[in-house]
């Protein structure tokens, strides 16, 4: 079988620009954009960063992924709280289970939060893109690796620490979930804000779209800095529908605190919080064999 390995040429990264605050400093992508975040996060300059743009006609057909299916459990998932971060929602959970096995993972992984990432329109929003298309939005749901590491802080900055499932967004239908959710976010509508008093707990099972058996794999980076290059990522080929009105909500949402009384240029509605694309640099992205 011929791997074809993309190259640095084989695409062309399409600038974006956000903001995204990280540990209490303004990271502006078109002012301080990946190449900058280097001069704090040294792993933002590695040789393994995410998100990619997956280029279909370049990804190989992995076979051993077909005998090794995914395994996902959320059943027992139990929100702790939503918190707005300042780039955006996350949801932090409890479970006692390992929630995702199998296919390209080598060990249980534990789901402990899940976000998303969105655009201004419905065009633009998600930071993986496929053939340079781009969706609505993606959800990450983030897990640690039980088997190897004790607490997830740990796992984020090891080898083979995390594995994240992104979900792409695509501007359609309500989705129930999402709407739980919207119900929350005027609560934490500041940065630094949390609510824990969540009244109709998460089904994270139905996030998953019907088709979970197609995905793109490879390895990969965090997002946002750190970029620890600890992800392996399985990205779902099938998107998720959600409505306009709860994308306007995740938008609503403010990057400074409540009490801020020096509110920047850059400052306001979280209305785009992706990185853009990074380069492959050699590395191959599979996916399970059609049957």
């Amino acid at each position: 079988m011929t791997i074809i390995t993309p190259t640095k040429s084989a695409f062309k990264i399409k600038p974006r620009h956000d903001s995204i605050k990280e540990g209490g400093r303004v990271f502006h992508v078109q002012k301080d954009g990946p190449a900058h975040w280097g001069k704090t996060f040294p792993q933002a300059l590695g040789q393994k960063q995410s998100p990619v743009d997956i280029i279909r006609s370049h990804v190989q057909p992995d076979p051993m992924l077909l005998k090794r299916p995914l395994k996902y459990n959320y059943q027992g998932v139990l929100t702790k709280h939503v918190t707005n971060g300042g780039f955006g929602w996350r949801v932090d959970v409890d479970s006692l289970n390992h929630n995702l096995e199998g296919g390209p993972l080598s060990h249980r992984y534990r789901l402990v939060q899940f976000h998303s990432h969105w655009g201004e329109t419905c065009c633009d929003g998600s930071e993986h893109t496929v053939d340079g298309e781009t969706f609505s939005g993606e959800l990450h749901l983030v897990h640690y690796n039980i088997d190897l590491y004790d607490d997830p802080g740990k796992a984020a900055s090891s080898e083979s620490g995390l594995a994240v499932v992104g979900i792409f967004l695509k501007e359609g239908s309500s989705h129930p979930e999402f709407e739980k959710l919207c119900e929350v976010l005027s609560c934490v509508k500041h940065k630094g804000c949390k609510c824990e008093d969540i009244a109709s707990p998460f089904q994270i099972s139905s996030f998953l779209p019907k088709d979970t058996d197609n995905y793109w794999t490879y390895e990969g980076s965090l997002t946002t800095p750190p970029c620890y290059e600890s992800v392996s990522w399985v990205v779902l080929k099938q998107p998720i529908e959600i409505s306009k009105d709860q994308l306007d909500a995740f938008r609503s949402l403010l990057t400074y605190t409540e009490d801020e009384n020096n509110i920047t240029a850059i400052d306001g509605p979280v209305t785009k919080n992706w990185r853009n694309c990074q380069p492959l640099e050699g590395r191959v992205i599979r996916e399970p064999p059609e049957q």
